[in-house]
């Protein structure tokens, strides 16, 4: 499904929207080997859309000979998916002041870090006593 709005994205910033196939190939290439950013992007975007999209059958992608062309409806759709979402409100300081975000701190480790104690402290004091005698 990635792979379609991606399809769009392309044409979309195409002149007059249109491409060659080869020409689409390329850039989806581009892109996609190009780092994490773009297919992370077009995830986000797939996410947001219907759970099948099929570019010719509901016409947001036209076939002319040599070429493809988004339609008015591929834009509007492509529109539609990247328009945000309900904005999630922003914590304020004062906010997380009175409410924070952790209520409590987690216990304490419930080990001891002491030398003196254990074997290992029982093998110093042994040798140490070992050579002042």
């Amino acid at each position: 499904m990635s792979l379609a709005v991606s399809i769009l994205k392309i044409l979309d910033g195409q002149p007059d929207g249109r491409a060659s196939l080869d020409a689409v190939k390329q850039y989806l290439a581009v892109y996609y080997s190009s780092g994490p950013e773009w297919s992370q992007r077009m995830k986000a975007l797939a996410e947001r859309a219907p759970s099948t999209i099929n570019i010719f059958v509901q016409k947001l992608v036209t076939r002319e000979p040599g070429a493809w062309r988004i339609t008015e409806a591929g834009r509007t759709f492509l529109v539609a998916l990247e328009r945000p979402t309900a904005a999630v409100p922003e914590r304020t300081l004062d906010d997380l002041i009175d409410r924070p975000l952790a209520r409590e701190f987690p216990p304490r480790p419930n080990f001891r870090i002491d030398d003196r104690t254990g074997r290992r402290g029982k093998r110093r004091r042994t040798a140490r006593e070992r050579r002042s005698a």
